[in-house]
Order: C-alpha cells, then structure tokens, then sequence
C-alpha cells in the first residue's frame, strides 16, 4: 500500500534526500471528508443560489479542524479553515458540475 503521500514522493528528483513539502495526513483527511461533505450536498444544492456559501458553511459545521488548532495553530485557526472550505469548494464545484 502505498503511502498519502506517494504522489508527491514520486515527483521527487532526488532519490536521496527530500526536496518538495509533504502535507500531513491529518491535512489530507480533513479535504478528504471536505470532499465527502461537498459531494453529499451537491444534488440537493445545485440550482440553488449561494452553493459555495452554503457547501463552506456545511463543511466548517461538520468537518474536524481542531487538529489545526492543537497542533500550535490557534492564531490563524480561523484562517486556515477559511482556506481549506474555500479551496475545497473553488476546486471540486466545477469539476461536479462537469461529471454531471
């Protein structure tokens, strides 16, 4: 099995060392179930007005982000769940819209 981050290891040009930055596991569980969230809304919210605001607003209620916080964060808490809501919905949106 490989690894979260073996897509990342793969791009690698160095065998010995590390050069690129890997995201936690924790980071990429949090989009994953963010993800999960979006696509469970997605049906019910698509012709509908504010889908972003609405789909962020479900993902900051239900998904865990208070590893960010206990992991030395508390500063920019807010911030970065701001960013991961956001990025989640900008990206994953329009790519619904196209599968469908």
């Amino acid at each position: 099995m490989l690894p979260t981050n073996a897509f990342i290891y793969f791009k690698e040009y160095k065998d010995n060392e590390q050069s690129l930055t890997y995201p936690s596991e924790r980071l990429v569980k949090t989009v994953s179930v963010s993800v999960t969230v979006l696509d469970g809304m997605m049906a019910e919210v698509v012709h509908t007005y504010s889908v972003e605001e609405k789909i962020t607003a479900a993902i900051k209620n239900t998904v865990d982000f208070g590893w960010i916080q206990s992991s030395g964060c508390s500063l920019h808490h807010q911030e970065i769940v701001d960013v991961i809501a956001r990025s989640v919905t900008g990206i994953n949106i329009p790519w619904w819209c196209k599968r469908m």
